[in-house]
Protein backbone atom coordinates (compact mmCIF):
# COMPACT_ATOMS: atom_id res chain seq x y z
CA UNK A 1 0.00 0.00 0.00
CA UNK A 2 1.32 3.09 -0.73
CA UNK A 3 2.09 5.38 2.43
CA UNK A 4 -0.28 8.91 3.18
CA UNK A 5 1.26 11.36 1.74
CA UNK A 6 4.07 12.91 4.59
CA UNK A 7 6.39 15.85 5.09
CA UNK A 8 9.70 14.24 3.25
CA UNK A 9 8.18 11.12 2.24
CA UNK A 10 9.44 9.65 -1.32
CA UNK A 11 7.40 7.21 -3.58
CA UNK A 12 9.26 4.04 -5.08
CA UNK A 13 9.01 2.35 -8.51
CA UNK A 14 6.42 0.06 -6.88
CA UNK A 15 3.96 2.94 -5.59
CA UNK A 16 4.12 4.94 -9.09
CA UNK A 17 2.86 1.64 -10.79
CA UNK A 18 0.22 0.92 -8.25
CA UNK A 19 -1.16 4.31 -8.70
CA UNK A 20 -1.25 4.66 -12.29
CA UNK A 21 -2.49 1.24 -12.73
CA UNK A 22 -6.03 2.24 -13.00
CA UNK A 23 -4.94 4.11 -16.44
CA UNK A 24 -4.32 0.60 -17.76
CA UNK A 25 -8.06 -0.46 -17.75
CA UNK A 26 -8.83 3.29 -18.78
CA UNK A 27 -6.56 2.91 -22.20
CA UNK A 28 -7.69 -0.78 -22.72
CA UNK A 29 -10.94 0.47 -22.64
CA UNK A 30 -11.01 2.81 -25.07
CA UNK A 31 -8.89 2.40 -27.12
CA UNK A 32 -10.64 -1.33 -27.74
CA UNK A 33 -14.18 0.86 -28.47
CA UNK A 34 -12.85 3.16 -30.74
CA UNK A 35 -10.33 1.83 -32.88
CA UNK A 36 -12.05 -1.87 -33.03
CA UNK A 37 -15.57 -2.56 -31.65
CA UNK A 38 -17.37 0.98 -31.96
CA UNK A 39 -16.55 1.20 -35.93
CA UNK A 40 -17.42 -2.75 -36.63
CA UNK A 41 -20.65 -2.40 -35.07
CA UNK A 42 -21.46 1.30 -36.34
CA UNK A 43 -20.62 -0.17 -40.43
CA UNK A 44 -22.74 -3.28 -39.38
CA UNK A 45 -26.31 -1.53 -38.75
CA UNK A 46 -26.04 1.27 -41.07
CA UNK A 47 -23.91 0.22 -43.87
CA UNK A 48 -20.77 1.09 -45.43
CA UNK A 49 -22.03 4.62 -47.41
CA UNK A 50 -22.63 5.73 -43.90
CA UNK A 51 -20.60 5.04 -41.39
CA UNK A 52 -17.94 8.31 -41.31
CA UNK A 53 -21.05 10.04 -40.27
CA UNK A 54 -22.88 7.43 -38.56
CA UNK A 55 -19.57 6.89 -36.28
CA UNK A 56 -19.25 10.81 -36.03
CA UNK A 57 -22.36 11.12 -34.21
CA UNK A 58 -21.96 8.42 -32.24
CA UNK A 59 -18.85 9.20 -31.08
CA UNK A 60 -19.94 13.65 -30.67
CA UNK A 61 -22.88 12.47 -29.17
CA UNK A 62 -21.05 10.48 -26.32
CA UNK A 63 -18.50 12.30 -25.85
CA UNK A 64 -20.06 15.68 -25.64
CA UNK A 65 -21.17 14.41 -21.87
CA UNK A 66 -17.88 13.47 -20.99
CA UNK A 67 -16.45 16.76 -22.22
CA UNK A 68 -19.04 17.97 -19.85
CA UNK A 69 -19.15 15.55 -16.77
CA UNK A 70 -15.66 14.81 -15.99
CA UNK A 71 -14.43 18.12 -15.08
CA UNK A 72 -17.97 18.79 -12.44
CA UNK A 73 -17.10 15.48 -11.26
CA UNK A 74 -13.87 16.22 -10.79
CA UNK A 75 -14.53 19.54 -8.46
CA UNK A 76 -17.53 17.61 -6.48
CA UNK A 77 -14.84 15.12 -5.47
CA UNK A 78 -12.55 18.03 -4.50
CA UNK A 79 -14.93 19.03 -2.03
CA UNK A 80 -16.46 15.64 -1.34
CA UNK A 81 -16.30 14.57 2.79
CA UNK A 82 -17.04 11.20 3.53
CA UNK A 83 -15.69 8.22 5.28
CA UNK A 84 -14.25 6.92 2.45
CA UNK A 85 -12.36 9.54 1.23
CA UNK A 86 -13.20 12.20 -1.56
CA UNK A 87 -11.98 10.26 -4.62
CA UNK A 88 -13.02 6.76 -3.67
CA UNK A 89 -16.77 6.88 -3.95
CA UNK A 90 -16.75 8.09 -7.49
CA UNK A 91 -13.99 5.97 -8.28
CA UNK A 92 -15.95 2.41 -7.42
CA UNK A 93 -19.39 3.80 -8.48
CA UNK A 94 -18.51 5.18 -11.89
CA UNK A 95 -16.25 1.18 -12.57
CA UNK A 96 -19.73 -0.15 -11.60
CA UNK A 97 -21.31 1.64 -13.92
CA UNK A 98 -19.03 0.92 -16.49
CA UNK A 99 -19.67 -2.56 -16.63
CA UNK A 100 -23.24 -2.63 -16.76
CA UNK A 101 -23.12 0.03 -19.89
CA UNK A 102 -20.23 -2.06 -21.37
CA UNK A 103 -22.71 -5.16 -21.40
CA UNK A 104 -25.78 -2.95 -22.72
CA UNK A 105 -23.25 -1.99 -25.51
CA UNK A 106 -22.27 -5.66 -26.31
CA UNK A 107 -25.71 -6.74 -27.56
CA UNK A 108 -26.97 -3.62 -28.80
CA UNK A 109 -29.25 -4.64 -32.07
CA UNK A 110 -30.06 -1.12 -33.46
CA UNK A 111 -27.51 2.20 -34.03
CA UNK A 112 -29.82 3.80 -31.57
CA UNK A 113 -29.26 1.53 -28.92
CA UNK A 114 -25.72 1.19 -29.73
CA UNK A 115 -25.51 5.16 -29.33
CA UNK A 116 -27.69 5.79 -25.82
CA UNK A 117 -25.68 2.63 -24.33
CA UNK A 118 -22.21 4.39 -25.52
CA UNK A 119 -23.51 7.69 -23.67
CA UNK A 120 -23.99 6.20 -20.67
CA UNK A 121 -21.03 3.99 -20.56
CA UNK A 122 -18.83 7.72 -21.18
CA UNK A 123 -20.86 9.55 -18.60
CA UNK A 124 -20.06 6.19 -15.96
CA UNK A 125 -16.49 6.22 -16.71
CA UNK A 126 -15.93 9.72 -17.05
CA UNK A 127 -17.26 9.46 -13.10
CA UNK A 128 -14.57 7.64 -12.04
CA UNK A 129 -12.01 9.63 -14.05
CA UNK A 130 -12.45 13.09 -12.95
CA UNK A 131 -11.44 11.77 -9.15
CA UNK A 132 -9.12 9.34 -10.25
CA UNK A 133 -6.88 11.74 -11.72
CA UNK A 134 -6.89 14.03 -8.80
CA UNK A 135 -5.24 10.97 -6.79
CA UNK A 136 -2.15 11.65 -8.36
CA UNK A 137 -1.61 15.36 -6.78
CA UNK A 138 -2.77 14.12 -3.82
CA UNK A 139 0.18 11.70 -3.45
CA UNK A 140 2.73 12.32 -5.34
CA UNK A 141 5.62 14.90 -3.86
CA UNK A 142 6.28 18.06 -6.20
CA UNK A 143 9.36 17.26 -7.12
CA UNK A 144 8.53 13.26 -8.44
CA UNK A 145 6.07 14.57 -10.86
CA UNK A 146 7.96 14.24 -13.78
CA UNK A 147 8.36 10.48 -12.64
CA UNK A 148 4.39 9.76 -11.78
CA UNK A 149 3.68 11.80 -15.38
CA UNK A 150 5.98 9.03 -16.81
CA UNK A 151 4.21 5.88 -15.41
CA UNK A 152 1.20 7.19 -16.19
CA UNK A 153 2.12 7.77 -19.67
CA UNK A 154 3.23 4.46 -19.53
CA UNK A 155 0.38 2.51 -18.06
CA UNK A 156 -2.22 4.43 -20.63
CA UNK A 157 -0.25 3.22 -23.31
CA UNK A 158 0.20 -0.13 -22.22
CA UNK A 159 -3.63 0.00 -21.83
CA UNK A 160 -3.81 1.30 -25.01
CA UNK A 161 -1.60 -1.37 -26.51
CA UNK A 162 -3.68 -3.97 -25.11
CA UNK A 163 -6.80 -2.69 -26.34
CA UNK A 164 -5.76 -3.06 -29.94
CA UNK A 165 -3.85 -6.10 -29.74
CA UNK A 166 -5.38 -8.20 -27.14
CA UNK A 167 -8.79 -6.86 -28.23
CA UNK A 168 -7.66 -7.67 -31.84
CA UNK A 169 -7.08 -11.25 -30.94
CA UNK A 170 -10.18 -11.74 -28.89
CA UNK A 171 -12.61 -10.60 -31.90
CA UNK A 172 -11.15 -12.71 -34.15
CA UNK A 173 -10.75 -15.71 -31.43
CA UNK A 174 -14.00 -15.07 -29.47
CA UNK A 175 -15.83 -12.41 -30.93
CA UNK A 176 -17.00 -9.25 -29.51
CA UNK A 177 -19.09 -10.79 -26.03
CA UNK A 178 -15.58 -12.18 -25.11
CA UNK A 179 -13.49 -8.96 -25.94
CA UNK A 180 -16.32 -6.81 -23.83
CA UNK A 181 -16.10 -8.97 -20.89
CA UNK A 182 -12.32 -8.42 -21.01
CA UNK A 183 -12.67 -5.05 -20.55
CA UNK A 184 -15.26 -5.32 -18.09
CA UNK A 185 -13.00 -7.49 -15.78
CA UNK A 186 -10.03 -5.55 -15.76
CA UNK A 187 -11.43 -2.11 -14.93
CA UNK A 188 -13.25 -4.43 -11.75
CA UNK A 189 -9.63 -5.55 -11.25
CA UNK A 190 -7.87 -2.63 -11.44
CA UNK A 191 -10.10 -0.39 -9.45
CA UNK A 192 -10.57 -2.97 -6.04
CA UNK A 193 -6.65 -2.50 -6.18
CA UNK A 194 -6.36 1.04 -6.47
CA UNK A 195 -8.83 1.89 -3.66
CA UNK A 196 -7.68 -0.24 -1.51
CA UNK A 197 -3.75 0.68 -2.15
CA UNK A 198 -3.84 3.94 -2.98
CA UNK A 199 -4.79 6.10 0.49
CA UNK A 200 -7.24 9.07 0.19
CA UNK A 201 -6.72 10.88 3.04
CA UNK A 202 -6.29 14.48 2.01
CA UNK A 203 -8.77 16.86 3.40
CA UNK A 204 -11.01 19.35 1.30
CA UNK A 205 -9.85 22.96 1.83
CA UNK A 206 -13.29 24.01 0.65
CA UNK A 207 -16.86 23.57 1.59
CA UNK A 208 -19.14 21.07 -0.50
CA UNK A 209 -20.75 22.85 -3.10
CA UNK A 210 -24.81 23.80 -2.34
CA UNK A 211 -26.07 23.90 -5.84
CA UNK A 212 -25.48 22.33 -9.36
CA UNK A 213 -25.05 25.70 -10.46
CA UNK A 214 -22.63 26.38 -8.16
CA UNK A 215 -20.81 23.56 -9.49
CA UNK A 216 -21.09 24.51 -13.18
CA UNK A 217 -19.74 28.31 -12.42
CA UNK A 218 -16.65 26.95 -10.25
CA UNK A 219 -16.20 24.31 -13.29
CA UNK A 220 -16.17 26.05 -15.75
CA UNK A 221 -14.80 29.58 -14.55
CA UNK A 222 -11.86 29.08 -12.87
CA UNK A 223 -10.00 27.82 -15.44
CA UNK A 224 -9.89 30.98 -17.27
CA UNK A 225 -8.02 32.77 -14.61
CA UNK A 226 -5.05 30.45 -15.34
CA UNK A 227 -4.15 31.28 -18.53
CA UNK A 228 -1.12 29.03 -19.20
CA UNK A 229 -3.24 26.47 -18.34
CA UNK A 230 -5.24 27.29 -21.03
CA UNK A 231 -2.64 27.82 -23.94
CA UNK A 232 -1.59 23.85 -22.45
CA UNK A 233 -5.47 22.99 -23.05
CA UNK A 234 -5.60 24.03 -26.57
CA UNK A 235 -2.14 22.55 -27.32
CA UNK A 236 -3.20 19.43 -25.96
CA UNK A 237 -6.39 19.29 -27.80
CA UNK A 238 -4.73 20.24 -31.33
CA UNK A 239 -2.24 17.17 -30.89
CA UNK A 240 -4.75 14.85 -29.51
CA UNK A 241 -7.20 15.54 -32.21
CA UNK A 242 -4.40 14.39 -34.64
CA UNK A 243 -4.19 11.24 -33.04
CA UNK A 244 -7.43 10.00 -31.88
CA UNK A 245 -8.43 11.14 -35.77
CA UNK A 246 -5.98 8.33 -36.67
CA UNK A 247 -6.82 5.66 -34.45
CA UNK A 248 -10.49 6.28 -35.05
CA UNK A 249 -10.28 5.68 -39.34
CA UNK A 250 -7.41 3.48 -39.32
CA UNK A 251 -10.18 0.74 -39.85
CA UNK A 252 -11.95 2.00 -42.13
CA UNK A 253 -8.46 3.03 -44.13
CA UNK A 254 -7.20 -0.02 -44.47
CA UNK A 255 -10.35 -1.51 -45.80
CA UNK A 256 -11.07 0.89 -48.11
CA UNK A 257 -7.43 1.51 -49.60
CA UNK A 258 -6.29 -2.13 -49.33
CA UNK A 259 -8.71 -4.44 -48.26
CA UNK A 260 -12.18 -3.78 -49.52
CA UNK A 261 -13.17 -6.95 -49.50
CA UNK A 262 -11.20 -8.58 -46.89
CA UNK A 263 -12.32 -7.29 -42.97
CA UNK A 264 -9.93 -9.77 -41.41
CA UNK A 265 -6.99 -8.64 -43.06
CA UNK A 266 -8.07 -4.91 -42.74
CA UNK A 267 -8.21 -5.60 -38.93
CA UNK A 268 -4.78 -7.16 -38.85
CA UNK A 269 -2.94 -4.34 -40.67
CA UNK A 270 -5.07 -1.78 -38.18
CA UNK A 271 -3.63 -3.93 -35.42
CA UNK A 272 -0.20 -3.91 -36.87
CA UNK A 273 0.01 -0.15 -37.53
CA UNK A 274 -1.25 0.78 -34.02
CA UNK A 275 0.29 -2.05 -32.26
CA UNK A 276 3.26 -0.42 -33.59
CA UNK A 277 2.64 2.79 -32.71
CA UNK A 278 2.00 2.15 -29.14
CA UNK A 279 4.91 -0.47 -28.66
CA UNK A 280 7.37 2.75 -29.81
CA UNK A 281 5.16 5.29 -27.69
CA UNK A 282 5.94 2.78 -24.72
CA UNK A 283 9.43 2.53 -25.05
CA UNK A 284 10.20 6.22 -25.79
CA UNK A 285 8.19 6.87 -22.80
CA UNK A 286 10.22 6.77 -19.85
CA UNK A 287 13.69 7.87 -21.35
CA UNK A 288 11.23 11.01 -22.43
CA UNK A 289 9.89 11.59 -18.55
CA UNK A 290 13.42 11.18 -17.37
CA UNK A 291 15.21 13.47 -19.89
CA UNK A 292 12.14 15.82 -19.24
CA UNK A 293 13.45 16.81 -15.84
CA UNK A 294 16.59 17.72 -17.46
CA UNK A 295 15.70 19.87 -20.43
CA UNK A 296 12.00 21.17 -19.73
CA UNK A 297 8.35 19.55 -20.41
CA UNK A 298 7.69 21.92 -23.60
CA UNK A 299 10.78 20.83 -25.11
CA UNK A 300 9.89 17.27 -25.08
CA UNK A 301 5.94 17.95 -25.97
CA UNK A 302 7.62 20.02 -29.21
CA UNK A 303 9.65 17.11 -30.46
CA UNK A 304 7.08 14.82 -29.52
CA UNK A 305 4.34 16.37 -31.92
CA UNK A 306 7.10 17.42 -34.39
CA UNK A 307 7.69 13.66 -34.90
CA UNK A 308 4.29 12.81 -35.19
CA UNK A 309 3.58 15.33 -37.56
CA UNK A 310 6.04 13.47 -39.65
CA UNK A 311 4.14 10.39 -39.18
CA UNK A 312 1.09 12.09 -40.46
CA UNK A 313 2.61 12.90 -43.43
CA UNK A 314 4.35 9.61 -44.28
CA UNK A 315 0.48 8.34 -44.62
CA UNK A 316 -0.97 11.26 -46.61
CA UNK A 317 1.47 9.80 -49.60
CA UNK A 318 0.88 6.30 -48.48
CA UNK A 319 -0.76 6.01 -51.67
CA UNK A 320 3.02 6.07 -53.26
CA UNK A 321 5.72 3.32 -53.58
CA UNK A 322 8.63 5.34 -52.29
CA UNK A 323 10.76 3.29 -49.50
CA UNK A 324 12.96 0.66 -50.85
CA UNK A 325 11.60 -3.24 -51.33
CA UNK A 326 14.26 -4.33 -49.50
CA UNK A 327 13.68 -3.03 -46.29
CA UNK A 328 9.56 -3.15 -47.36
CA UNK A 329 9.63 -6.62 -48.62
CA UNK A 330 10.74 -8.94 -45.17
CA UNK A 331 7.66 -7.19 -43.03
CA UNK A 332 5.30 -7.68 -45.76
CA UNK A 333 5.95 -11.02 -46.00
CA UNK A 334 6.12 -11.67 -41.97
CA UNK A 335 2.80 -9.59 -41.63
CA UNK A 336 1.02 -11.27 -44.97
CA UNK A 337 0.53 -7.62 -46.24
CA UNK A 338 0.97 -5.51 -49.38
CA UNK A 339 3.36 -3.60 -50.18
CA UNK A 340 2.15 -0.39 -50.06
CA UNK A 341 -0.01 -0.95 -46.95
CA UNK A 342 3.10 -2.29 -45.05
CA UNK A 343 5.19 1.27 -45.91
CA UNK A 344 2.43 2.65 -42.96
CA UNK A 345 4.65 0.42 -40.62
CA UNK A 346 6.76 4.21 -41.21
CA UNK A 347 4.31 6.25 -40.05
CA UNK A 348 3.67 4.27 -36.76
CA UNK A 349 7.25 4.53 -35.82
CA UNK A 350 7.20 8.20 -36.33
CA UNK A 351 3.69 8.80 -34.41
CA UNK A 352 4.40 6.31 -31.72
CA UNK A 353 7.63 8.08 -31.32
CA UNK A 354 5.81 11.57 -31.11
CA UNK A 355 3.17 10.47 -28.54
CA UNK A 356 5.30 8.45 -26.42
CA UNK A 357 6.92 12.01 -26.00
CA UNK A 358 4.02 13.66 -25.26
CA UNK A 359 2.27 11.29 -23.20
CA UNK A 360 5.73 11.06 -20.87
CA UNK A 361 5.30 14.68 -19.64
CA UNK A 362 2.36 15.53 -20.46
CA UNK A 363 0.64 15.15 -16.83
CA UNK A 364 3.01 16.56 -15.17
CA UNK A 365 3.16 19.27 -17.04
CA UNK A 366 -0.52 19.86 -16.25
CA UNK A 367 0.09 19.40 -12.49
CA UNK A 368 2.82 22.35 -12.67
CA UNK A 369 0.82 24.64 -13.95
CA UNK A 370 -2.72 24.40 -11.70
CA UNK A 371 -3.42 24.72 -8.37
CA UNK A 372 -3.05 21.31 -6.09
CA UNK A 373 -6.04 21.85 -3.75
CA UNK A 374 -8.49 21.70 -6.74
CA UNK A 375 -6.64 19.16 -9.22
CA UNK A 376 -9.46 17.72 -9.44
CA UNK A 377 -11.28 20.16 -10.77
CA UNK A 378 -8.26 21.19 -13.49
CA UNK A 379 -7.51 17.31 -14.47
CA UNK A 380 -11.15 16.72 -14.76
CA UNK A 381 -10.89 20.45 -16.73
CA UNK A 382 -8.44 18.68 -19.18
CA UNK A 383 -10.79 15.68 -19.91
CA UNK A 384 -12.18 19.11 -22.20
CA UNK A 385 -9.03 18.55 -24.48
CA UNK A 386 -8.64 14.66 -24.62
CA UNK A 387 -12.29 13.97 -25.15
CA UNK A 388 -13.19 16.97 -26.91
CA UNK A 389 -10.36 16.23 -29.62
CA UNK A 390 -12.02 12.72 -30.15
CA UNK A 391 -15.73 15.06 -30.66
CA UNK A 392 -13.84 17.58 -32.98
CA UNK A 393 -11.61 14.61 -34.87
CA UNK A 394 -14.30 12.33 -36.12
CA UNK A 395 -17.33 15.05 -36.79
CA UNK A 396 -14.71 16.47 -38.99
CA UNK A 397 -12.98 14.18 -39.90
CA UNK A 398 -16.10 11.76 -40.70
CA UNK A 399 -18.20 13.79 -42.66
CA UNK A 400 -14.79 15.17 -44.67
CA UNK A 401 -14.03 11.26 -45.10
CA UNK A 402 -17.96 10.38 -46.64
CA UNK A 403 -18.27 13.66 -49.05
CA UNK A 404 -14.32 13.05 -50.41
CA UNK A 405 -14.70 9.50 -50.64
CA UNK A 406 -17.50 10.04 -53.19
CA UNK A 407 -15.73 11.42 -55.54
CA UNK A 408 -12.06 10.14 -57.50
CA UNK A 409 -9.08 9.54 -56.18
CA UNK A 410 -6.80 11.85 -54.51
CA UNK A 411 -3.06 11.17 -54.26
CA UNK A 412 -3.93 7.37 -55.32
CA UNK A 413 -5.92 6.82 -52.59
CA UNK A 414 -9.97 6.85 -51.99
CA UNK A 415 -10.26 10.91 -51.78
CA UNK A 416 -11.49 11.23 -48.61
CA UNK A 417 -7.93 10.27 -47.22
CA UNK A 418 -5.29 12.17 -48.11
CA UNK A 419 -8.24 14.78 -47.02
CA UNK A 420 -8.24 14.18 -43.55
CA UNK A 421 -4.20 13.04 -43.14
CA UNK A 422 -3.74 16.08 -44.56
CA UNK A 423 -6.26 18.08 -41.80
CA UNK A 424 -4.21 15.68 -38.92
CA UNK A 425 -1.21 17.08 -40.07
CA UNK A 426 -2.40 20.96 -39.74
CA UNK A 427 -3.52 20.16 -36.31
CA UNK A 428 -0.46 18.29 -35.63
CA UNK A 429 1.48 21.24 -36.19
CA UNK A 430 -0.02 24.29 -34.52
CA UNK A 431 -0.76 22.08 -31.59
CA UNK A 432 3.00 21.69 -31.14
CA UNK A 433 3.42 25.62 -31.88
CA UNK A 434 1.56 26.48 -29.01
CA UNK A 435 3.04 24.76 -26.47
CA UNK A 436 5.71 27.69 -26.57
CA UNK A 437 3.10 29.81 -24.71
CA UNK A 438 2.57 27.75 -21.76
CA UNK A 439 4.43 29.09 -18.47
CA UNK A 440 5.19 27.51 -15.32
CA UNK A 441 5.88 29.63 -12.46
CA UNK A 442 9.19 30.11 -11.31
CA UNK A 443 10.50 28.87 -14.37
Amino acid sequence: MIPAPAMGHRLGHRDFALLALYWVAIGYLWQSLGTLIVPAMVEALVGSARKGTALAVLEGVGTLMAVVWQPMIGAVSDRTRSRFGRRRPFIVGGTVADVVFLAALAVAGTYWWLLVAYFLLQAASNSAQGPYQGLQPDVVPEDQRGTASGYYGLANLVGTLAGVVVVGLLLNAVGRAGAVASIGLLLLATMLLTVTLVPDRVRPVQEPFRSPWEVARATFGTPLRHPSFLWLMASRLLILMGVFGLQSFALYFFGDAFFPHDPRAANTATVAVEGLVLGLAILVTWPAAWLSDRVGRRVLIGAGGGMATAGMLVLLFSGYRWMPAGLVAPAAAALHLPDLATQTLAAGILVGAGLGAFLSVDWALITDVVPRAEAGLFFGFSNIATAGSGIVARFVAGFLLDRFNAGPHLLRLPGGYPVIFGTFVLWLLVGTLLVLKVRVAGR
